[in-house]
């Protein structure tokens, strides 16, 4: 069983003694720095699963430790005890405002101080569990959907081209318009999967770039209300529903690029149209007060239940057995970083007896 790393940043020699030899009996290898540059020199060459830090001490003070730990990304998620003998409420306030994870106060008791340690040390592990559980998933899904939605239909058009182009094969007017819409639907197919790849790359680079987060904060979609009809009319023609379509929608400026908002409407009324039938209605409403837009989105199709809706996320499908066609969920996480981007709100639920709601806040532009 792997040895617990802990680094102790203390600069009174007798106590940071005293917590080397109490850690060391609890089995865990404990390296120890006398101050707090020294603590961050020490994080970053031990890689540490815990460190306990003193708050006063020379060259950086416990806060700067925590600061500077916060900065680098192999040991950021590290669980940080702070001790010290002045745990005031500034100081408490100050340190849950960064984020410590704990307080010790000396002089400590060794019982209490062995039980944080160890609960920071058990939570920490549950945390890396958890992540490592979130990665595999995610490569298996990626492993499976990717492949899936890109060559279905290449498979589509290089099997129906394939049999239009081969000299034996005798194919009357009719046919030969059955292949072109085939081969027409699967290459549409293909095109919105690496559009929803191109739009979810885009806003992982746009929300790691603050100069352009400021620039789209300005931004305004005016007359939204017809960007929204437009945009609903054309994605029931494209599954040939136009009667399926039902407008109760009102006149309103937001504060998103129209761009975006594009982008947001057509991935969440495209999905309810593909995961409910021809003859169910899809109903689209907007409701204003006086700093929202409310835009919600019904469907009677199949739905989600309480356990896929906390499982949204890219490259997730649902419900293989009911629906084919599930695309790489690239569309709706991709909705939902925007909306929140643009301080928006995305909620999914039930729409009982069957389909799904979908609705989205927006703020009122002036």
């Amino acid at each position: 069983m792997r040895k617990y790393n802990i680094l102790v940043i203390e600069d009174t020699k007798s106590i940071r003694e005293e917590l080397r030899d109490i850690l060391s009996f609890e089995g865990m290898q404990v390296f120890t720095a006398e101050n707090g540059q020294e603590g961050i020199d020490k994080a970053k060459e031990h890689l540490p699963d815990l460190i306990l830090c003193d708050i006063m001490m020379p060259l950086k003070n416990g806060f700067e430790v925590f600061a500077t730990i916060q900065n680098i990304n192999a040991i950021k998620h590290t669980p940080f005890i702070f001790l010290t003998a002045k745990a005031t409420v500034e100081n408490i306030r100050e340190g849950m405002i960064l984020g410590v994870d704990d307080y010790i106060t000396k002089p400590f008791d060794i019982d209490l101080l062995i039980k944080s340690v160890k609960s920071r040390l058990f939570k920490e592990k549950k945390r890396k569990q958890f992540e490592n559980n979130k990665l595999e998933t995610l490569q298996h899904n990626i492993s499976f959907a990717i492949p899936h939605e890109l060559l279905t239909p290449l498979n589509g058009i290089i099997g129906l081209s394939g049999l239009m182009k081969d000299p034996e094969i005798e194919i009357d007017k009719n046919k030969l318009r059955d292949f072109a819409v085939g081969i027409f639907d699967s290459g549409n197919r293909l095109l919105s999967t690496l559009q929803k790849f191109i739009y979810y790359t885009e806003v992982e680079l746009l929300l790691s770039n603050d100069k352009k987060k400021a620039l789209l904060k300005e931004k305004i979609t005016e007359t939204g209300e017809h960007e929204l009809e437009e945009q609903s009319q054309i994605i029931a023609q494209k599954f040939n529903r136009e009667s399926d379509i039902e407008l109760h929608i009102k006149s309103f400026n937001i504060k998103i690029s129209s761009f975006h908002f594009d982008v947001i409407i057509v991935n969440i009324i495209d999905n309810a149209f593909k995961f409910s039938n021809k003859g169910d209605k899809v109903i689209i409403e907007v409701e204003l007060d006086d700093s929202h837009v409310y835009i919600t989105v019904i469907d009677n199709g199949v739905g989600f239940n309480e356990v896929t809706l906390n499982q949204i996320g890219a490259f997730t499908q649902f419900n293989r057995s009911k629906m084919e066609q599930q695309g790489l969920g690239l569309g709706l996480i991709t909705s939902k970083k925007l909306i929140n981007f643009y301080e928006g709100e995305l909620i999914i639920s039930e729409n009982k007896p069957k389909g799904s709601r979908v609705e989205l806040s927006f703020l009122l532009a002036e």
